[in-house]
């Protein structure tokens, strides 16, 4: 049950990974949401942003309450992480963090500028949609149904591995009852009880047991 748990999971992560592969080949996906730079192969999944690793490591700076990280490869994803990203992607993100960004604004590159920038577009909301209200996120159906089968499989798991390492209590052995009340108290049959012969030596001292002879008439 381990191995299909482990196989399940791992089916699971493969058709996260092939959402997100997706998701990278659109144009603006192609490109770090903060400084430009090519081919990004992290995220920042509540924002709903992908992002390089230079980048990675400012918006860990801000705190997992504003910018919560992960690689886009290396790391595991849940339904919930995936349905983030798909309700926003950089396209999204630029219009609702940079709608109000000054005409010819131009993207800072060394570490220093670039974490103020990062910082006030996302810690600060300087240049935020005033009207932007964040969406509620719906996980599609077949993301929940994946989810789903994969707890249950892993509740099961766990299930027999409790029954298998639980201790076996053997049942409380009943003495038997005995149904002569006599016994039961402790008392003893009078018909196992073996009266004693008493001998009476001297039942026949004085020969009383014996019949009275007969007196002899002599006649002469």
């Amino acid at each position: 049950m381990a191995v299909r748990s482990e196989r399940e999971k791992s089916k699971m992560q493969e058709k996260y990974q092939v959402i997100l592969s997706q998701m990278l080949k659109e144009e603006d996906n192609k490109y770090c949401v903060d400084c430009d730079t090519k081919s990004p192969r992290w995220a920042s999944w509540n924002i709903g942003v992908f992002i390089c690793i230079r980048c990675a490591g400012f918006h860990r700076n801000l705190g997992v309450h504003i910018s919560k990280v992960k690689s886009v490869n290396l790391d595991s994803w849940t339904s919930e992480q995936i349905a983030s990203m798909q309700a926003m992607g950089n396209s999204r993100a630029r219009a609702v963090y940079e709608a109000n960004l000054p005409d010819g604004f131009r993207r800072p590159q060394s570490d220093s500028t670039l974490e103020a920038f990062i910082r006030a577009k996302y810690e600060q909301r300087k240049w935020i949609a005033k009207e932007w209200i964040p969406p509620e996120i719906t996980v599609p159906i077949d993301l929940i149904e994946s989810e789903t089968h994969q707890r249950k499989i892993e509740t099961t798991s766990d299930s027999r591995q409790m029954e298998k390492h639980a201790p076996k209590i053997k049942p409380f052995a009943t003495p038997a009852t005995n149904n002569n009340p006599v016994q039961q108290t402790g008392q003893i049959s009078s018909s196992s009880i073996t009266t004693p012969i008493v001998e009476n030596n001297n039942q026949n001292l004085l020969n009383l047991d014996e019949p009275l002879s007969s007196p002899t008439n002599n006649v002469n």
